[in-house]
C-alpha cells in the first residue's frame, strides 16, 4: 500500500452538546469515545422480536373488522400504563416497539410523532381512530 497519497481523517462527534474533532478530546473522553457501544439491530433480533409480538401485517381482528397498533419506546415511562389498560381489558394489539428494524418505516407510514399511540385500523385497513393519551383510550374502548 502506498502512504504517501493519504491523508489524515479527522472524526467528529457530539460530546457535551456540540460537535469537536475526537483528537481535541481529553484522556478521559477519548476513552469514553472508543468503548462506545452502539445500537446494531440485526435481522436476528427482528425476528426474535416479531416471534415474541407478531408480525405487523398479521395484526388481530378484533370487533369484527378492527385492528389495534400501539407504537411505543423501551424509555416510554406513559407506554407500560397503556400497555397494562389494554391488556386488562383483554384487547388484542399488535406493539411496534423501537427496537424492531421497521420501526420508523410503520411510524412514516402511520405517521406517528409521539408514543404511546394507538391507532385502531378498520378492514380496509383505513385508521378510523388514533389517540396517544391515557384517558381518551379509557373512554373509547371501555
Amino acid at each position: 500500500m502506498e502512504t504517501k497519497n493519504r491523508i489524515k481523517c479527522e472524526i467528529w462527534t457530539r460530546v457535551m452538546g456540540y460537535h469537536r474533532p475526537v483528537s481535541q478530546y481529553n484522556f478521559g473522553k477519548k476513552s469514553e469515545f472508543y468503548s462506545r457501544i452502539y445500537f446494531n439491530p440485526t435481522q436476528e433480533a427482528n425476528e426474535k422480536l416479531e416471534k415474541q409480538y407478531g408480525s405487523p401485517g398479521k395484526t388481530t381482528e378484533i370487533s369484527g373488522a378492527v385492528k389495534y397498533l400501539l407504537f411505543t419506546t423501551t424509555t416510554c415511562p406513559k407506554c407500560p400504563a397503556v400497555k397494562n389498560l389494554l391488556n386488562e381489558l383483554q384487547i388484542s394489539y399488535f406493539s411496534i416497539d423501537n427496537t424492531m428494524l421497521n420501526f420508523h418505516e410503520l411510524a412514516e407510514k402511520y405517521q406517528v410523532r409521539s408514543v404511546p399511540t394507538v391507532i385502531g385500523i378498520g378492514h380496509s385497513d383505513e385508521e378510523i381512530w388514533r389517540t396517544s393519551e391515557l384517558a381518551e383510550i379509557k373512554r373509547h374502548l371501555c
